[in-house]
């Protein structure tokens, strides 16, 4: 065949049905990686993410990155811009326009685009520290003469267990102990006075734990330095002393107490009788009738006990219902939350509490739970627990802790 025979060829047209054979070879464009699958993904605040199709390299400017986003279909809102936020090469995507040796290689990049708002709520560094400047510096408004609520005072008296002997002493200490916090809870309630949160009433929450008992363990036969009938003496004085100082102070005091483990009646290491039968139980039932043979001085002050094979209470201070338990029912602190849910849900005597008071684990804490609940656990009063001292390092600290109360919840708390 001649030259031009050849060249002829190369020129008819091709028939009806046929591919050129750069059409025949071309691959089919790459499928779009993970996470680069061409969409819009709506962002808070109202900004739109675009990822593109794989195309040619992107524009340099946001007039051709608008138009990139409309050739989608999408409309920019007035008042909103398109700014390119990532662009990449995609190696698996490039293919050749034509076969042979003069063919051309060409790139495929896939890119990201945002629609945001023209203005952002900071523009600059310039606009967020006038921001701060003007908030702290803007005159205070006088606060409106507002009708105070009905407060009332919590007086947690915890752990005493008189007739121990500890590190910090016995019972001299103790009693010089209780004393000193007496009147730090005067010096508060005075306090209070000054800042125009004084409570309305009080509420004495006695949690447990009032006698350190001999039968517990073996050693509390030789680390006491009272007989039992002492030691039950000793908590009914300091509680009439407690009491005596609040039903001066207050026209209306609420005095209640649950039952514990050093303070329930035992056989041994083994209770007697139903949870009611309780030294605290008994004593507070002993000053329940004092108080009622002297109604004119003394009729302000009720008491509340727990009910009949029950071990909690509750009370409505102030309009916030408050539960109180010793904190023997579980074996560590850490679980007192689990037990309170599982309290709730058996319709128990706290199940609608909305603040809950313990003892027993001799350590203030102090946790927020659920939907605005509260558990607070009380520090001791006591002389030490050097068994505890040796076996974990934790010493406690004592303390006789006090909190406000209203109808919308807590404030106040102190330890004294």
């Amino acid at each position: 065949m001649s030259l031009g025979d050849h060249l002829e060829a190369l020129l008819a047209p091709i028939p009806a049905g046929q591919s050129t054979p750069s059409e025949i070879t071309r691959p089919a464009p790459a499928h779009a990686p993970k996470g680069w699958e061409p969409g819009v993904r709506y962002e808070p605040g109202g900004a739109m993410l675009v990822t593109a199709p794989a195309a040619e390299a992107p524009p340099q400017e946001e007039t051709g990155w608008r138009a990139r986003v409309e050739e989608l279909g999408l409309v920019v809102p007035d008042g909103y811009r398109v700014r390119l936020v990532e662009a990449r090469h995609d190696p698996a995507a490039w293919h050749r326009d034509a076969q042979g040796e003069d063919a051309v290689t060409r790139a495929v990049w896939r890119c990201r685009y945002v629609i945001e708002p023209s203005a952002p709520g900071w523009s600059s560094a310039e606009d967020l520290s006038a921001l701060v400047r003007d908030a702290m510096r803007r005159r205070r408004k006088p606060r409106a003469a507002a009708e105070q609520p009905e407060r009332a005072i919590a007086v947690v008296y915890a752990d005493p267990q008189a007739g121990k002997v500890g590190r910090d002493g016995g019972t001299t200490e103790l009693v010089a102990r209780v004393a000193d916090r007496f009147d730090r809870l005067q010096d508060h309630l005075r306090d209070l006075t000054k800042v125009g949160r004084a409570p309305g009433a009080a509420y004495w929450l006695d949690a447990g734990d009032c006698i350190e008992g001999f039968e517990n363990v073996t050693s509390q036969a030789f680390t006491n330095d009272l007989t039992l009938t002492q030691m039950i003496r000793l908590h009914r004085r300091l509680t009439f002393e407690g009491l005596d100082r609040l039903a001066i102070t207050f026209p209306r005091v609420v005095a209640a107490t649950v039952g514990s483990n050093h303070a329930r009646v035992r056989r041994g290491k083994d209770a007697v009788g139903p949870p009611e039968d309780d030294w605290g139980i008994e004593v507070m039932s002993q000053i329940a009738d004092a108080y009622g043979r002297n109604p004119d001085a003394y009729g302000h002050v009720s008491f509340v006990m727990p009910e009949p094979w029950r071990d909690t209470v509750s009370l409505d201070m102030a309009g916030t219902i408050v539960g109180l338990n010793h904190g023997h029912q579980y074996p560590r602190p850490e679980k007192a939350p689990d037990w309170w849910k599982g309290q709730s849900f058996g319709r128990q005597p706290i199940a609608d509490a909305k603040i809950l008071v313990s003892g027993h684990f001799h350590h203030f804490r102090a946790q927020q739970l659920g939907n605005g609940r509260l558990w607070v656990q009380a520090p001791t009063l006591d002389n030490g627990s050097d068994w505890w001292v040796m076996r974990s390092g934790e010493v406690s600290q004592p303390g006789l802790l006090v909190f406000s109360v209203t109808a919308s919840g807590w404030d106040d708390l102190r330890i004294l």
